[in-house]
């Protein structure tokens, strides 16, 4: 009887321990399943998130310059990796050719590599840089039928093509404006730039509407400044008039020049800093151009609002 009783002990201790092993197993097997179906559902709340954010990206990126890039040319383009995708944007050619008669503002931009910090948008292997800040100007001047033309060259093929370092980047834009002035008959010289200052002193807000802070700036180290000053002061006031605190006003470098002494109305424009948004960026392009607009009006064709 004992020895009867110690026996079923032992096979009720061996089967508890295969319960065990086979609890163990299956364990193992829903532990492995789930963890690949968790790895795979969240595969998938990432891929999902990512095609978000693209759309995301392609309505900001619309409603803030859809006057310059249309819905369609921004496009999902697949890599070698289908896994993998980036937007390009696809930025129209402008056709000079077609009513370009007569632009009276040259737009260019001396350190034209200036680019502004965005995360988002580089996720996409986008740059946005003071080249994509001057076409939306200029497409916020055609808004006022005041044609423009944008210096399309790099300041670096030049710099190559002369042997000489990025700090003669102003006597290459010199030579391209220079050049420019021969065979047009420009009233504004607009040099766009990007301040490499903090954000907080870069950001400006109106109305729960954000805005890229602007400053002057202004080289005195030539006999015409004061036209300068002038020209200046001008668009200086009128901003704050409209928006007080947009402007961060006029910056003096008494040794500078900066090719201010190719024209009376030539300035150079800090527009926001590196981390402002191309939203930010938009609105204060949107303000400026409007300024813009009323002071060649107002100033130049002699044409007051009644």
């Amino acid at each position: 009887m004992g020895e009867y009783m110690i026996r079923k002990f032992y096979n009720k201790k061996d089967y508890l321990k295969y319960v065990f092993i086979g609890i163990l197993i299956i364990f193992s097997f829903t532990y492995l399943y789930l963890f690949n179906k968790y790895d795979f559902v969240k595969k998938l709340i990432i891929k999902n998130n990512v095609i978000r954010e693209k759309q995301i990206f392609r309505e900001l990126l619309y409603s803030s310059l859809n006057k310059i890039i249309e819905y369609d040319d921004i496009v999902v383009e697949p890599e070698k990796n289908e896994s993998i995708k980036k937007v390009n944007v696809q930025i129209k050619e402008e056709k000079e050719e077609v009513k370009k008669s007569n632009p009276i503002i040259y737009i260019y931009n001396t350190h034209d590599t200036e680019s502004y910090r965005m995360p988002f948008v580089s996720d996409y292997s986008i740059t946005p840089n003071v080249k994509l800040a001057s076409l939306i100007l200029k497409d916020h001047l055609n808004d006022y039928k005041i044609e423009s033309k944008i210096e399309k060259r790099s300041m670096k093929d030049y710099l190559t093509k002369n042997k000489l370092d990025y700090k003669y980047s102003y006597s290459a834009s010199r030579s391209y404006a220079k050049e420019e002035l021969k065979n047009n008959d420009y009233k504004i010289l607009i040099d766009l730039h990007r301040d490499s200052t903090k954000y907080k002193y870069t950001l400006f807000e109106d109305n729960n509407k954000k805005y890229a802070r602007i400053m002057f700036v202004l080289g005195n180290n030539y006999k015409n400044y004061k036209k300068n000053e002038e020209f200046m002061n001008n668009l200086n006031d009128r901003i704050t008039k409209k928006y007080k605190g947009l402007s961060r006003g006029i910056y003096v470098r008494k040794s500078g020049r900066f090719n201010q002494d190719l024209s009376d109305r030539a300035i150079l424009v800090e527009l926001g800093g590196v981390d402002n948004t191309l939203e930010e960026i938009n609105n204060t392009l949107e303000v400026f151009a409007r300024v813009l607009s009323e002071y060649i009006n107002e100033e130049i064709y002699g044409r007051r609002e009644k």
